[in-house]
């Protein structure tokens, strides 16, 4: 598909024009790896929602899991995405792209994906550590447009609610993009089965969560919380409603999910 064609596809959605033009680079970078690595990572977070199930809350960020004993280095990953993304870039008239490699070794960390200018477009968030259960991860068949493929592995809707599930409780902060993200998720049909419940319970036992800790947590989705959080993320025909309504439907949401807990 064109360049044009993908800008318009994701303003069509409900972004802007700038984030419309960041995902197009994300889903480059998403091709790009899994056509040059095809079996190092899982996709998994709240960019897999934006990308393959018609989510409206920016992400900027792309979250790979580890999958296989051997990885590309980071620098590898970049020479893969210098050669795909900085025509798309140049497409776009962004001008050129910098890769800033940050973290513990060559295999792990982030890598930023920024302008000349110095401007933080998105970042790769890379992980050895998550829920990755074989019986939960999806393929999806992308063609390039140079007449390449790449089959792109991420984590079902039902992995990615745990995994929201469980960030939701163990982050030391509460984030409101965790709350809609369960919100949605529960909205396109995603529940946990029995082993995804085991998961999380064996979480919550292992952290010591029990129902009065997560209904604090549950509580502190609040007005000022969501307002400073989702407001700058969501489309206004989405986020004001559930201003409208007080973000409850994302505090019935997480008690609809950890009911079983509470």
């Amino acid at each position: 598909m064109e360049i044009a064609k993908l800008v318009a596809k994701y303003e069509g959605k409900g972004f802007g024009r700038e984030r419309a033009e960041i995902n197009v680079l994300m889903e480059g970078t998403v091709f790009a790896i899994f056509r040059d690595f095809p079996d190092a990572f899982l996709l998994f977070g709240g960019s897999t929602l934006v990308l393959f199930h018609e989510s409206l809350r920016h992400s900027a960020d792309l979250d790979l899991l580890a999958r296989g004993a051997s990885l590309p280095s980071r620098e590898e990953i970049i020479n893969s995405l210098r050669r795909d993304l900085v025509p798309v870039a140049e497409n776009l008239q962004l001008g050129g792209l910098r890769f800033l490699a940050e973290g513990p070794d060559a295999q792990e960390g982030r890598i930023f994906v920024a302008t000349d200018s110095g401007q933080r477009l998105f970042r790769i968030d890379l992980t050895r550590f998550g829920s990755a259960i074989e019986s939960e991860v999806e393929t999806h068949a992308i063609e390039g447009e140079l007449g390449d493929s790449a089959v792109i592995k991420t984590a079902t809707k039902r992995l990615l609610l745990l995994q929201k599930a469980e960030a939701f409780l163990l982050r030391r902060h509460v984030k409101a993009r965790d709350a809609y993200d369960i919100y949605f998720l529960q909205g396109i049909g995603a529940t946990l089965t029995q082993q995804l419940q085991a998961h999380l319970e064996d979480a919550l036992l292992a952290n010591e969560i029990d129902s009065i800790g997560v209904l604090d947590r549950v509580a502190r989705v609040n007005g000022d919380l969501c307002s400073l959080e989702l407001r700058p993320i969501l489309p206004a025909d989405v986020y004001s409603p559930l201003e409208a309504a007080r973000f409850e439907p994302l505090r019935e949401a997480l008690k609809a999910l950890y009911g079983k807990w509470l």
